[in-house]
């Protein structure tokens, strides 16, 4: 029923790039997560530590293993107060901030030829934003909501 109302909104070769478009970031956002997956198995197997965390307003800071979400540490003694905190629990330099990880990635811009770039960027958005419904793309694409959402997931 979904699929038959887009498909009579956004009937030829409009819906049909709409389609394509979705289908195109879902598919870089998986490769993607695959990308930052062998990164961090590769930096864990060479014995470091991804954390996540830092600066949470002017004072408070955490540091968090980012495989188990336990916190290691955290306090509200502003940039000095983490650091020391840092050094002490990586003495030998070995963590790597979740974010470094995804800053070093190369992300490719997903573009779909005759879609003007405005809405292809107000369509990836809304693709994967946490407050898209997986199975309203599903239906609209055409795609197992199970593939969407594996499709959709942030790491």
């Amino acid at each position: 029923m979904l699929r038959a109302a887009t498909d009579k909104i956004f009937g030829g070769v409009v819906g049909d790039l709409l389609k394509e478009h979705v289908k195109n970031v879902l598919e870089a956002n998986f490769a993607g997560i695959g990308e930052t997956r062998r990164r961090v198995d590769d930096l864990e197997a060479r014995g470091h530590r991804i954390v996540t965390g830092g600066q949470i307003g002017q004072d408070g800071w955490d540091i968090i293993d980012w495989r188990t979400n336990e916190i290691l540490a955290a306090g509200d003694g502003g940039p000095e107060e983490y650091a020391a905190a840092t050094r002490e629990l990586d003495p030998d330099g070995m963590f790597v901030h979740y974010d470094r990880i995804l800053d070093e990635q190369d992300l490719e811009y997903v573009s779909t030829p005759g879609l003007p770039d405005g809405l292809a960027n107000a369509v990836e958005d809304w693709v994967l934003s946490d407050d898209a419904d997986p199975e309203e793309i599903a239906g609209f694409i055409g795609w197992p909501v199970e593939k969407v959402e594996e499709y959709q997931a942030d790491s």
